[in-house]
């Protein structure tokens, strides 16, 4: 409650979280303010980086049907921007991952525990989780797929019908200028979030998150090019220390920052690195806050 005080009157006010009313023009369609990215009202986590049950309810599942068995299979993440899109990488639903995974099927909401149907903490329990199809795959114009520089590495995914909100599916807030406080800077923690690869599994079954730093532009640039890899302004490094890392499984995923009215802002999307948490090479993620003209050129109602 005393981080949700957005004001400092005699007594204060609490901000909570409000359904969005949508207007016609698109540009109206991404939530601001107390719309969107609310933190946890809990404090129970467990084993270290694992999230409490409703941490980053705007965190999304990607769900393939593999071609070689037909099964089907988690293999990236994404995050809920509005009721009807989502962000995510766009080598998550275009090049090799239909060739060598499958075709995207469905999008996972609500998810905590990708082992149970219903997920507790204590005496904590979300909702079942929400699956959707897609109505449209949006890859950003500029993402080549054989260029592995991973340029522009960001799409949308326009869902096949609109979202109810809950306290297990809100959308994250994204760094737009009328709420943009200041830019990243190196050294800056900012949280990624997802069910990727850990140091002990392939795949972990709960969400986790990791605080990483930023890391400086040019020295991320001049390290990465020691591997024939071009880094531009609008990808952002983060990492870099051993074993903590975003890794396979996490792509598309968010890298988060508590800013404007405690609200969390999607400043990256989980793109690519050197392997996993190797030290001295951070990961590489698409910087959003570049995108924002892009995103709010192709949403619509």
């Amino acid at each position: 409650m005393q981080e949700s005080q957005c004001s400092f009157s005699s007594p204060p006010f609490v901000c909570c979280t409000s359904d969005i009313d949508y207007a016609e023009d698109s540009n109206e369609l991404l939530p601001v303010g107390t719309q969107c990215g609310p933190q946890s009202i809990g404090n129970k986590i467990y084993n270290g980086n694992d999230t409490n049950i409703d941490d980053f309810p705007w965190m999304v599942l990607l769900e393939y049907r593999t071609k070689k068995n037909g099964n089907l299979i988690l293999n990236c993440g994404g995050s809920l921007i509005n009721k009807r899109y989502v962000i995510t990488a766009a080598h998550c639903i275009k090049g090799e991952i239909e060739t060598v995974v499958g075709p995207l099927t469905r999008i996972r909401l609500g998810e905590y525990d990708i082992n149970q149907e219903i997920d507790c903490i204590a005496d904590d329990c979300n909702q079942k989780v929400v699956e959707v199809g897609y109505e449209q795959l949006i890859p950003h114009p500029q993402y080549d797929v054989r260029n592995t520089n991973n340029h522009h590495d960001i799409a949308l995914i326009r869902l096949d019908r609109n979202i109810e909100y809950s306290d297990f599916i809100r959308p994250v807030c994204l760094p737009l200028s009328e709420t943009r406080e200041a830019p990243i800077n190196p050294g800056d923690l900012l949280v990624v979030a997802g069910w990727g690869r850990t140091l002990e599994a392939r795949q972990s079954n709960v969400k986790k998150q990791l605080a990483i730093p930023v890391t400086d532009h040019n020295a991320c640039t001049r390290k990465y090019a020691t591997k024939k890899v071009n880094l531009i302004s609008s990808q952002l490094c983060a990492g870099g220390e051993f074993a903590k890392d975003s890794c396979d499984g996490d792509s598309g995923g968010p890298l988060m920052r508590q800013s404007h009215m405690k609200r969390w802002y999607l400043e990256g999307v989980v793109s690519f690195g050197n392997r996993c948490g190797l030290e001295g090479w951070p990961g590489v993620y698409t910087r959003v806050v570049d995108y924002i003209p892009w995103i709010k050129q192709t949403v619509k109602p």
